[in-house]
């Protein structure tokens, strides 16, 4: 394989795995839309005919001709939460408590609705009861009435606390709570602040559940670009590391033409001028500059010197091309300014000086200059591996990629038990009874 088809390929590592996680984000999001799409909540035939029932213009039509609609159908849709509930409301309009209750028995014995489900429709028909009591002079009943309605709501909204209807009815229970009987009292807060404030929490999961469709899908491939991103850099560190590992450090009088691992020391060319870094003045052999300008770093720039520089061991020496080297350095030097009504700008400044002990990884080969001399050099590979410039050791540049495996794992860890769990919060945790 020629070293340009290697570099080729190499350098379409990064396009294929861009459009790899292009690809798993969209399958993400397709799979998610469809999860919404199922979710959605289908009409059942008893909901289609309380709908009919209701006909064009329900508020125009009086109750007992809408009660009488639904009551057409009540052998048929007893089982049905919506029906109970439209019948419910219509009965205790038409103050036919008796009726509701009745009702409500006939929905129990077909176990089809939930006992919370009822338990919220009773403490509906205890309002209505506790309000004819104190009409009718009773205040003590009424009381009664009153406490028991709010004992099963409190413990309602403690078991669902995102579902609507507990809250709706305390509102209503402060609305009629009798003032001077010796029923419990109701604090006096807003309901809907209170349900607004329980589905805005994440702890519980509600504030995922309360998301739209759009900001689900959202969520759902933010989460995995970055499950995508981190296993992205744990990959990089591992493949770092083996590559590191591979190769065997010679003496520079030893290393062959090919790529190499070497160390020494960098020294200036003879009769060569020392690179000055632009903030910090000092004098050394190789320096980059990289400028950001703008609040958000909306323009950025690079500068850095291409001088060769030499590379020295005891048995004897090497040129570096610095030109496309990534170099790895100790030495950097930060710089902010800031003025009024003028942007932001951010200097970083990275050297390596005389005599440092450097690591690096490079191909070697020979290079005739005039006059028949042949001068070793260490530039970057042709088939697109990295020329690496280090004044950390190889242990040391073991151990940072060893981090960047380890940060990426967890936070790959991390998106995944996130996905996870707005997963089964959004579809598996139920809301109401």
């Amino acid at each position: 394989m020629t070293p340009s088809l290697q570099r080729t390929l190499r350098e379409l590592r990064l396009p294929a795995l861009v459009a790899l996680s292009v690809g798993v984000i969209a399958a993400l999001a397709w799979s998610t839309h469809r999860l919404e799409m199922s979710g959605a909540p289908t009409p059942s035939r008893c909901s289609r005919l309380v709908d009919e029932s209701f006909g064009i213009d329900p508020a125009r039509t009086p109750d007992s001709v809408l009660l009488a609609r639904l009551l057409v159908h009540r052998s048929q849709c007893t089982g049905n939460a919506t029906y109970i509930d439209q019948a419910r409301r219509l009965l205790l309009n038409m103050q036919r408590v008796g009726d509701a209750r009745a009702l409500l028995r006939e929905a129990e014995q077909r176990h089809v609705i939930t006992p919370d489900n009822l338990a919220a429709q009773r403490a509906w028909i205890d309002i209505e009861e506790a309000r004819e009591a104190l009409l009718r002079g009773d205040p003590q009943h009424a009381a009664t009435l009153h406490a028991r309605a709010l004992t099963t709501t409190h413990r309602l909204r403690t078991a669902w606390p995102e579902w609507e209807t507990p809250y709706r009815i305390l509102t209503e229970l402060q609305r009629i709570a009798p003032n001077d009987s010796g029923a419990v009292s109701v604090d006096p807060e807003d309901q809907s602040a209170l349900l607004r404030a329980a589905r805005r929490r994440v702890t519980t999961g509600a504030y995922v559940r309360s998301l739209t469709d759009r900001q689900m899908i959202v969520t759902m491939c933010a989460l995995g670009a970055i499950a995508l991103l981190a296993f992205g850099v744990a990959g990089s560190g591992i493949v770092t590391i083996i590559g590191m590992r591979r190769l065997q450090t010679v003496p520079l009088a030893d290393a062959r033409p090919g790529y190499v691992e070497l160390e020494g020391t960098v020294h200036l060319p003879p009769h060569a001028d020392a690179v000055i870094g632009p903030l910090s003045k000092r004098s050394g052999v190789w320096y980059s500059l990289a400028t950001s300008l703008g609040s958000r770093r909306s323009r950025a720039w690079r500068e850095r010197s291409a001088q060769r520089f030499l590379l020295r061991d005891a048995t004897g020496e090497v040129s570096i091309d610095p030109s496309g080297a990534i170099v790895r350095t100790r030495h950097s030097r930060s710089q902010f300014k800031s003025r009024t009504f003028v942007a932001h700008r951010r200097e970083t400044e990275r050297m390596l000086y005389e005599g440092d002990e450097v690591y690096v990884v490079g191909e070697l080969s020979h290079e005739r200059r005039a006059g028949g001399v042949i001068e070793r050099i260490v530039r970057a590979p042709e088939d697109g591996r990295r020329l690496l410039v280090s004044n950390f050791t190889a242990t040391e540049l073991i151990a940072q990629e060893r981090l960047w495996i380890w940060s990426g794992t967890l936070l790959f860890l991390l998106a995944l038990l996130a996905l996870a769990w707005v997963y089964a919060q959004r579809y598996e945790v139920a809301v109401a009874p």
